[in-house]
């Protein structure tokens, strides 16, 4: 199942808005929210943190926070428009919100379906370069494994998965350390 991821900035339905604390990690130039990132919550007006609902993505030791992630007050963190969750597969894929209605194109008179898709860019947070033919390996949710080799722009293969939203695991090595068997 593809969920978007909350960024900073995000706003809560208690009427918050959530800064992201650290300043290091960002897609698209919108940085990551964690667990334990927080606010003031204007509702229930009390400090309100992000409460970890994974533990697939983790950066800087804490979880990242994906869109309807709870907080300690019990708000839910909201969509932005601005989203960005992988690579879609075709130009009438206009959403993030994941849902499974039907896309209406206003200029034909017929039903386009939704497709989920997903990929992956791996991009050297110091340079903002690709990270090139670095090996990793996706496990997909019907527990298919997917590995390979990042490509000239560092991207993954991308991943179909139709009609289905698909919650899968993405590995790759810590570079920091020499590379054990996947085996």
């Amino acid at each position: 199942m593809a969920k978007g991821f909350a960024i900073h900035n995000s706003m809560t339905n208690h009427g918050g808005i959530i800064q992201a604390t650290q300043q290091r990690t960002s897609q698209m130039g919108n940085l990551f929210l964690c667990a334990g990132d927080g606010h003031f919550c204007p509702k229930c007006k009390c400090w309100s943190t992000i409460q970890p609902s994974h533990n697939h993505i983790i950066m800087d030791g804490k979880p990242v926070a994906y869109v309807d992630d709870l907080l300690s007050c019990g708000a839910k963190i909201l969509p932005k428009q601005d989203h960005v969750v992988g690579t879609s597969q075709g130009s009438l894929y206009i959403r993030s919100s994941g849902s499974k209605e039907p896309l209406q194109n206003s200029f034909i008179d017929k039903v386009i379906s939704t497709n989920f898709g997903l990929q992956h860019q791996l991009l050297n947070e110091t340079t903002n370069e690709p990270i090139t033919e670095l090996p990793y390996r996706i496990i997909r949710a019907s527990g298919e494994v997917i590995e390979g080799i990042t490509d000239a722009e560092g991207k993954t293969q991308a991943i179909d998965s139709g009609n289905e939203e698909e919650q899968v695991q993405f590995i790759i090595p810590v570079l920091s350390e020499p590379m054990e068997s996947w085996e």
